[in-house]
């Protein structure tokens, strides 16, 4: 009695809701491409892993506890069950690991769950081995085998690169190639605060009235803000407020005609932040409003970082996301920089000498080159690669008859365009003697130029830096700017504690 019971035990942990016995192997017929016939059952392949493991789910039975396999098929044509679950998803880079229920790492070859992740580890990215732990990343988080994670900072993101053993963390322009070990022992080091910038983070949306009022609309800041009465200063909080007052009131097509706040002190420009605050909701109100009702989804979200400061120049970082209808938002980020020995904010024509002109264009298309293949994952030939930027901000049919609102779908202008040096909208390509040399700014590591979305490449690929590094970009300056690149961002720069 006792063996039968035991007997019946097993079945019901071997045997899944459709039969389904882990090991044990079962004909299966693939029709299709995406669906699989199995032992009577029929299941949708969700995906393929390398070339004998299949994610399959079950539509029928999606109710229960374990719809999801994972599949091993061998050569003799059976396809053995390996694990059933709520949900299976692979990991990018890897045969060897699944994901199971966005909480387990399981692994293939052993059969058994490799650890449990403490956040949602859908998503994950295999980096690699240090010692007897793997490593692999999501979106914010790197995690070792042993249940150890470290934070990403909410700017920061994470690349494999050739070289085993390391990743790079990513934020904007700036990169930090660490080795796994490093990472692993790395020590929370508290930085001394920076007394020359106020920390303003606010929120200017506008509140309803009423019950009739349903609206997400306005702008929000998170700014560092520099405190000094130095020429640098004075220059930063200008461009910081005419940046604000750009794309907050881009929005409602009211930037040009908005002068810029006064800012000449801090206390200035906290109040003209309010001023604009006050202003862009009595412009929303008049331009949406409807006797008492206001429905509107129009949002601003603006935040500028300062990166470097010293005796030769400024570096100040910005970001915003703008939407007002469509798909989704359209961020937007530079770098901006202040040389303080001549005294002014620095763009090619007053950087770089007249007759190295073309040889720089050329350092930054071999640096946007390297970040076009890394984006596409493939090694493109030139003729290709400049075809493919210099032409994409062209539309692909005549706009001339469109109003203005059907062509916004097909023309994304930026209210930084005109002088940061993109030549705005037009319908001729590029060539490698006209490409735009665009958001000029010096950093520790070189000279940095930027691309929006949709200038070069599609929005899904994001903004593209191309960074020369001083080796190869001060032959093109007329100053000197690389003594500085002790400022490079440590590591605490990219990760939480």
């Amino acid at each position: 009695m006792k063996k039968l019971l035991f007997i019946f035990l097993m079945l019901a942990v071997l045997t899944g809701c459709h039969g389904l016995r882990m090991g044990v192997g079962l004909k299966g017929e693939v029709i299709d491409e995406d669906t699989l016939v199995l032992d009577g059952d029929t299941f949708t392949i969700q995906e393929r892993i390398g070339d004998s493991l299949f994610i399959v789910w079950n539509y029928e039975h999606s109710d229960e506890k374990t719809p999801c396999y994972l599949l091993k098929y061998e050569r003799n044509g059976f396809y053995y069950p390996q694990i059933g679950a709520t949900n299976i998803t692979s990991i990018d880079n890897t045969v060897n690991y699944v994901s199971i229920d966005d909480n387990d790492v399981y692994d293939i070859k052993d059969r058994k769950i490799l650890f449990s992740s403490p956040c949602c580890e859908s998503g994950f990215y295999y980096l690699g081995q240090w010692k007897s732990l793997h490593l692999f990343a999501s979106s914010d988080t790197i995690c070792f085998s042993d249940g150890k994670c470290v934070g990403l900072q909410d700017d920061v993101f994470c690349r494999k690169p050739k070289k085993e053993g390391m990743v790079t963390l990513v934020a904007g322009a700036q990169t930090k190639d660490v080795s796994f070990g490093d990472l692993y022992n790395a020590k929370k080091k508290s930085d001394a605060p920076d007394t020359t910038t106020e920390r303003l983070a606010k929120n200017y949306y506008i509140k309803p009235r009423s019950k009739y009022e349903r609206m997400e609309a306005g702008f929000s800041v998170d700014l560092d803000i520099p405190k000094g009465d130095a020429e640098s200063d004075k220059a930063i909080r200008e461009w910081m407020m005419a940046a604000i007052r750009d794309d907050a009131f881009y929005q409602l097509e009211n930037n040009r005609g908005i002068p810029v706040g006064k800012c000449t002190s801090l206390k200035d420009l906290l109040h003209s932040l309010d001023e604009y605050g006050v202003l862009w909701e009595k412009l929303c109100r008049a331009e949406y409003q409807i006797e008492d009702t206001l429905e509107l989804r129009m949002t601003c979200n603006i935040r500028v970082k300062k990166v470097v400061d010293c005796e030769d120049y400024t570096t100040y970082y910005y970001w915003a996301s703008l939407y007002n209808g469509g798909l989704h938002d359209l961020p937007r980020e530079y770098y901006i920089t202040y040389d303080k020995r001549r005294g002014g904010l620095l763009d090619v024509n007053n950087s770089v000498k007249p007759a190295m002109v073309q040889h720089f264009r050329h350092l930054a298309l071999e640096s946007l080159k390297k970040e076009y293949d890394f984006c596409y994952e493939r090694e493109n030939s030139w003729e290709d690669f400049t075809h493919s930027i210099f032409s994409f901000h062209c539309p692909m049919i005549d706009t001339s008859g469109m109003d203005d609102i059907m062509r916004s779908f097909f023309v994304h202008n930026y209210s930084c365009d005109d002088w940061a040096g993109w030549n705005g909208y037009n319908e001729k390509a590029f060539t490698e003697k006209d490409f735009p040399l665009t958001h000029f700014a010096v950093l520790p590591e070189g000279i940095v130029l930027t691309y929006h979305p949709y200038q070069i490449d599609c929005f899904a690929a994001g903004e593209y830096h191309a960074v020369i590094p001083f080796k190869e970009a001060n032959r093109c300056l007329m100053f000197d700017y690389s003594k500085h690149e002790d400022l490079k961002p440590k590591l605490q720069r990219f990760i939480k504690w």
